[in-house]
């Protein structure tokens, strides 16, 4: 079994009568560092290629780094590999390390990108061991008994559902709550799984599929349209088939040469899209993983091509060809045309139903995703955001405390700053969890005194942090100002699971936290910490010094022009490399926090309306074919109904009617679809919009404007013809 943990900031390179060389540690493209702090059997587990240095060694003993061959050669030029053993490097301008080994870069993608392995032992005998209990470090015996990350290499013959049947009774045993639990994952289910890194982007698996059910949605609508185009010029062609026909042309050569005629359309249309495709990914960069290039002239690339290309050809082309070559010559040459009992209008009609299916599916969906996205943008998650940015501090430094103070005062005093407050974190989905308190329980029946447990989330703040977010206070009042943890204030939720009917009955419980027994002196209304994916869960808030490293602005914003504020931030900028001329200026304002707990929500919002325009332009395009085609089967009839003194309007209803018909059949059926997959997706949600009718009918009567828009140029075409070139024509 090994592990790591990773140390974010910067590295130094010193040399005498050289200015200092500053790198960020950050991997880039990642809001990550690439220093991990690992054990000697990191190495046994991901096996590198050794260029320098003793892999069972190098990470034995403190101070001591193994790097990257890339990384070395970054830090110090074109040296020979094995002169850099020995060399220095200085972290957060406090951790002194040497070089011990090199190791070669991965040749592939991977979601374990690290170049600086600093031994473990580091921890004990560096200003890390303060820090252990910000980066979760438990010490046992000089070891490590969790790792943040970890991993272990089963032996041959062992199946990872033993080893999770053993966790059990070890969890059961050490943690105090009873829902926590430990199962192994695969290191290849990693790479689409966001409970392993979230702050790594991850390749969305749904996303992908989407992706992929789109573009195929889309290749069978224009399949389809082709087959209703191609079926409606049938007419314009029936001449041409019985000319060929009685010079000898068999019913097998027709189809070969509609089939062929297909083909060269599509493989025009694969030209084009091949020309597209880099645009595309460009287009759509925030769906597709970072690495993912379009190489044309890969076998398999362009055996993927070419099979598409084929079977779309025989798709869209088989049952046209199949339908014009059975004309029979004697008909088509006396202009009788399409021959009723074989033309197949029912499968016509069919095809625009599927259609019209589909784009309401993709309709109703973007309607729903949209509302619900709205609905978790703009509902109120209990406390204030506006000009609110929160600012971490580098508590990586030894004088962290005195570097705050000095950093909070300096900010205070700035004139576009309205209030400056220490915090833990932001209620933004940043808060501790896992943590638990305890409580006395008096049982009525049978009468005897329990003490349980109550896992919570925790925000570390001082007293001028309810206010600062606008939060209210239902019952009590707020912590008092103090330099040690003294006091709690908890939410309703955490209230309610201690037992208590009104929040006011909290008052004044104590409970158990951090090893002190602590009185409840507050009572919180409920705020969303999270998303709405999940239900509030209890939580306390709590003032403890060495926790809140976090600072939190209040701009001045009212009145106040952008221009303003970005003056407000440079000037803010400034202060920060003052005193920490090496850390990263980085802001975050609590909105922007929210709107990525829905990044997967509104990418798949963002597609489903791409989807929607793409598949109703498509549907047109289809219904406009099969309008053409009824225009041109009822150019007699219009002709009559004029002679007989039909209005323009009488003859447009008559050629509109039943496609009216069609979308109304396309929307019964694909209403119960979209409502089973739209409550299905809705289920992820705690904190969800109803799928009411409304939804369904704005869909409906929507795809019925666009129909009508769509076969009434046709129409109305048709209509105002002169019915005398109408009642002389041959079909």
């Amino acid at each position: 079994m090994t592990g790591y943990y990773e140390l974010h900031g910067h590295a130094t390179i010193r040399k005498e009568g050289v200015a200092d060389r500053i790198f960020d540690n950050r991997i880039e493209g990642a809001n990550t560092s690439g220093v991990a702090i690992a054990d000697p059997d990191y190495f046994t587990i991901f096996k590198y290629d050794w260029l320098a240095g003793n892999e069972k060694i190098s990470l034995l003993g403190p101070f001591k780094v193994v790097l990257t061959e890339s990384r070395a050669r970054k830090y110090f030029g074109p040296v020979a590999l094995d002169k850099m053993i020995g060399r220095t490097v200085l972290y957060e301008d406090s951790l002194k390390v040497t070089v011990s080994g090199i190791v070669k870069d991965w040749s592939g993608p991977s979601d374990f990108r690290h170049t600086d392995f600093i031994s473990i032992s580091t921890i004990q005998t560096s200003f890390l061991n303060n820090a252990r209990h910000r980066m979760h470090i438990d010490w046992k015996d000089g070891h490590t008994t969790l790792w943040p990350y970890s991993f272990v290499k089963l032996a041959r013959g062992v199946k990872p559902e033993a080893v999770d049947a053993r966790f059990a009774p070890i969890v059961k045993s050490n943690m105090m709550d009873p829902s926590f639990y430990f199962e192994l994952q695969p290191l290849s289910d990693i790479h689409f799984n966001t409970d392993y890194r979230e702050d790594i982007r991850k390749a969305h698996l749904p996303t992908l599929y989407s992706l992929i059910g789109i573009a195929a949605f889309i290749l069978v609508l224009a399949v389809i349209n082709f087959i209703n185009l191609s079926t409606a010029q049938s007419i314009q062609r029936a001449k041409e088939i019985g000319v060929r026909k009685v010079l000898g042309s068999t019913r097998t050569s027709l189809v070969f040469q509609f089939l062929t005629e297909t083909f060269v359309v599509t493989l025009f249309a694969g030209g084009i899209a091949v020309l597209l495709v880099n645009p595309m990914l460009s287009l759509f960069n925030d769906f597709i993983p970072a690495g993912v290039v379009f190489h044309l002239f890969r076998p398999g690339t362009l055996l993927f091509i070419g099979i598409v290309t084929a079977l779309t050809s025989l798709l869209a082309g088989f049952y046209p060809a199949k339908v014009l070559s059975a004309y029979l010559p004697v008909l088509s040459l006396k202009g009788g045309g399409v021959q009723k009992g074989g033309e197949k209008w029912w499968l016509r009609k069919g095809l625009i139903v599927f259609q019209f299916s589909i784009s309401l599916l993709f309709i109703i969906g973007s309607i729903v995703i949209g509302r619900q996205i709205d609905y978790m943008l703009n509902t109120d998650f209990g406390f204030k955001t506006d000009a609110r940015l929160s600012l971490g501090s580098d508590w990586g430094e030894k004088d962290i405390s005195r570097k705050q103070q000095v950093l909070t005062e300096k900010l205070s005093r700035l004139p576009g700053v309205e209030k400056v407050v220490l915090q833990g974190d932001p209620p933004t989905g940043w808060g501790m969890n896992g943590n638990f308190i305890t409580h006395l329980v008096r049982d009525q029946q049978p009468k005897q005194v329990r003490m349980d447990s109550l896992r919570v989330d925790i925000d570390f703040a001082d007293d001028a942090f309810i206010p600062f977010y606008g939060m209210r206070i239902v019952a009590g009042r707020n912590v008092l100002k103090s330099d040690s943890l003294r006091e709690l204030v908890i939410n309703e939720t955490c209230s309610k699971d201690l037992g208590f009917k009104r929040p006011g009955e909290a008052l004044g419980q104590l409970l158990g936290f951090q090893g002190k027994i602590l009185p409840v002196v507050g009572v919180v209304a409920d705020f969303h910490e999270g998303s709405f994916h999940d239900a509030i869960r209890p939580l306390i808030i709590a003032h403890e010094p060495r926790e809140e490293g976090v600072v939190g602005i209040l701009l001045a914003s009212k009145g106040k022009q952008a221009a303003n504020i970005k003056a407000t931030l440079a000037a803010m900028e400034k202060i920060w490399k003052e005193l920490y001329p090496r850390g990263n200026f980085e802001y975050v304002f609590p909105d922007r926090s929210i709107a990525a707990f829905y990044d997967a929500e509104q990418k798949t919002s963002l597609l489903m309306r791409a989807a929607m325009i793409i598949t109703i332009f498509i549907s047109c395009l289809g219904l406009f074919g099969l309008a053409l085609f009824t225009a041109q089967l009822k150019t007699k009839e219009v002709g009559i109904r004029k002679v007989l003194g039909a209005s323009v309007a009488d003859i447009t209803v008559l050629l509109t009617r039943d496609f009216v018909w069609l979308v109304v059949i396309a929307l019964l059926i694909a209403s119960p679809v979209a409502w089973f997959l739209m409550n299905k997706w809705l289920e992820n949600f705690a904190y969800r919009i109803p799928v009411s009718a409304g939804i369904f009918a704005a869909a409906g009567l929507g795809a019925i404007g666009i129909a009508l828009v769509t076969v009434s140029f046709q129409a109305i075409k048709a209509a105002v013809a002169n019915p005398v070139k109408s009642l002389r024509t041959d079909y």
